[in-house]
């Protein structure tokens, strides 16, 4: 009798103490795995606005008529993604748990940030900022935008410009397709003429 009631409290001692340390691994492991989904996340996000920047270079440096290049790129993150004709910008956004980054903006393939820019720096810069919210969630803010390039011999600028086809907004995909160039007399930032390459933005 006396023995079953220790082999009882033992049993019920040990449940206790592997119930405990189930609780301990898993407070002490969540943010961890939380920090490397995170991780994994902005690494996803990263590599894909490097991939559309690259994209969208080399269709308006390649593609000889309107309607002769198109890409899909699918979000590899939930979120949504914005363009902004008037500033000539692609957004995407989304939500984490983890705050990577909460003020100031980062720039990932330039340290030169001017809106215009000499020919030769690269035509998007990518940036990002953050953004905390509340219950301890924060909003990470991709930002693709194009700008002027100028050269002096000859004396010309040169820019990509988006074009919105569709909806402004999208949370699964963006469409880019090459809608041809034009020349504007005049326009560059150093009064020469501007070659506009232009790029349809559709978001769905």
């Amino acid at each position: 009798m006396r023995s079953a009631q220790t082999q009882a409290v033992t049993l019920v001692l040990i449940s206790g103490i592997i119930i405990a340390l189930v609780g301990f691994a898993y407070a002490w492991g969540k943010p961890m795995i939380e920090k490397r989904t995170v991780v994994t996340q902005f690494t996803s996000v990263v590599r894909f606005m490097e991939d559309l920047d690259s994209k969208i270079v080399d269709m308006a440096g390649t593609c000889s008529f309107a309607g002769a290049c198109e890409e899909i790129f699918e979000l590899p993150v939930s979120g949504l993604v914005i363009l902004n004709e008037s500033e000539n910008t692609i957004t995407y956004e989304f939500q984490v748990n983890q705050p990577l980054i909460t003020r100031g903006e980062v720039l990932f393939n330039t340290l030169d940030n001017g809106t215009v820019a000499r020919y030769g720096e690269t035509p998007g810069v990518i940036s990002l900022k953050g953004e905390s919210l509340s219950a301890g969630l924060y909003t990470l803010k991709f930002l693709l935008r194009y700008r002027e390039l100028d050269s002096y011999e000859p004396i010309k600028g040169y820019k990509i410009e988006m074009i919105k086809s569709g909806a402004e907004s999208g949370n699964t995909k963006i469409i880019i397709s090459y809608d041809g160039s034009e020349t504007r007399s005049g326009q560059a930032y150093n009064n020469g003429d501007l070659i506009v390459s232009k790029i349809k933005v559709q978001p769905i």
